[in-house]
């Protein structure tokens, strides 16, 4: 499996699967079963909550079954953070911030990252109260990198922390064809070159100065890119092999 050859590298993963769908225990065990005992997960939740997190939170039991299907990872304390990556389109005016209000409730006492899709969040008059917003609740904050494009749904690189035990740094590539692009994978589809990694060594640098653990994950997936950044980042950080 894949899974135990990545492992070989690294101590976390984000698991994109299960923004699809809910996992069962049996599959989550054997995550576990295939991975050193200090190996974290990052669990990224479904789209119906990237989607509408109020209702998501409030209607059925999707939470509830999926915290049911990882309590092996979480009795195992295992469980790195919950990510929520809201839609684009979760935009000032036609939404606030408020909306996440049931979701953080649910799900604590588990930490909660969020990464916001649309600049209206982090504009001059929005970004202080934004901010706030994520203090107050104990919601970390993902820093994102993408490609410096003018387009309401791509985030400046925004390095802020919001909860002092953990900063969250995710890369989505700088694929200048990005907002083309017909697919995920087509959108990620990016090699990071030598300066842009110095460049993200340098933030990275910056985040640890103010939260005891950094949170680095590439997310330029397609092509295998992401471990191929991961793993020039750990030596440009002089991390042990």
């Amino acid at each position: 499996m894949r899974l135990s050859g990545y492992a070989m590298w690294f101590d976390h993963v984000e698991v994109n699967a299960t923004y699809y769908s809910t996992p069962k225990k049996e599959m989550v065990e054997k995550w576990m079963a295939i991975t050193p005992s200090t190996f974290i997960f990052d669990i990224r939740l479904h789209r119906a909550f990237s989607q509408n997190p109020e209702k998501a939170a409030k209607e059925g039991r999707m939470l509830e079954y999926l915290l049911e299907a990882l309590r092996p990872l979480l009795q195992a304390r295992r469980l790195g953070v919950f990510l929520l990556v809201l839609n684009p389109f979760f935009a000032p005016g036609r939404h606030r911030l408020q909306e996440l209000g049931a979701l953080i409730e649910k799900i604590r006492p588990y930490q909660l990252a969020v990464e916001l899709r649309h600049t209206g969040w982090v504009t001059a008059k929005a970004r202080n109260s934004t901010l706030a917003f994520f203090r107050d609740q104990g919601l970390a904050w993902v820093a994102v990198d993408m490609p410096a494009l003018h387009d309401l749904h791509l985030m400046p690189p925004i390095d802020e922390v919001t909860l002092p035990r953990l900063a969250y740094l995710r890369l989505h590539g700088r694929n200048r064809n990005y907002l083309k692009a017909k697919s995920a994978a087509e959108r990620h589809t990016y090699a990071y070159k030598k300066n842009e990694l110095l460049d993200i060594v340098k933030r990275i640098h910056h985040l640890s100065a103010r939260a005891k653990d950094v949170r680095v994950v590439a997310n330029n997936h397609a092509g295998n890119f992401a471990p191929k950044t991961a793993l020039a980042l750990k030596q440009m950080l002089g991390q042990n092999w």
